[in-house]
């Protein structure tokens, strides 16, 4: 069967630290999530350079939450020469609108309105019926986005960024809640690094 990935916060895909761009291949379906409007454009561009004869990838620009509207979002801004800073620089956009400066204080930064969905709503508009993978890098808002997926569907993976669960580079509360709610539902623990952990459903572990 076919994989299934849905990622949230794709940045622009070719980056020496995504996990699925250089894993996939035309027959895996990818939703790719995206909200900063000229990351979304080179996202689109790199994959479909990669990608030239699949037809299921699907790109949506908007920011996932728990809820569906609008959010503001304090995001690296074009006018940065990124080649003069750090290759993570321009992956600092959140709704935390401290949350850039505090990586970097000389960032420039500006402040957009974007649309929201969530993991809920994508699954239902999309027709999902399978997730070999869910990974989020969303820059703090991960725990705010899986506590609100419903798990009618459940991901064989679940790769989350925890760097920042509890604040900038602070772990505490909302790790050990999310991560006793995946506990819950049969998941286990199998990767955590400094900045994500993977989890995944007991019955695809092999022992």
């Amino acid at each position: 069967m076919n994989k299934t990935i849905i990622q949230i916060g794709s940045h622009i895909g070719n980056t020496s630290n995504d996990p699925i761009f250089n894993t996939i291949d035309n027959d895996t379906t990818l939703i790719l999530v995206e909200p900063v409007p000229f990351l979304f454009e080179q996202l689109k561009n790199n994959y479909k350079e990669k990608l030239i004869n699949n037809q299921n990838i699907f790109f949506i620009n908007k920011a996932v939450s728990n809820f569906i509207g609008e959010i503001e979002m304090t995001i690296p801004s074009e006018k940065n020469d990124f080649s003069k800073l750090p290759v993570w620089a321009s992956q600092l956009g959140s709704v935390n609108p401290t949350h850039a400066l505090g990586h970097l204080h000389h960032l420039l930064v500006d402040k957009i309105i974007v649309k929201t969905t969530t993991i809920n709503e994508i699954v239902k508009d999309y027709n999902i019926r399978q997730i070999d993978l869910l990974h989020t890098d969303t820059e703090g808002h991960d725990f705010i986005i899986l506590m609100n997926y419903n798990f009618e569907i459940k991901p064989n993976k679940i790769m989350f960024e925890h760097a920042h669960m509890d604040g900038l580079l602070k772990v505490g509360d909302k790790y050990t809640e999310l991560s006793n709610k995946l506990l819950s539902l049969g998941y286990k623990k199998i990767h955590q690094d400094s900045e994500d952990t993977t989890f995944q459903l007991e019955t695809f572990i092999s022992y």
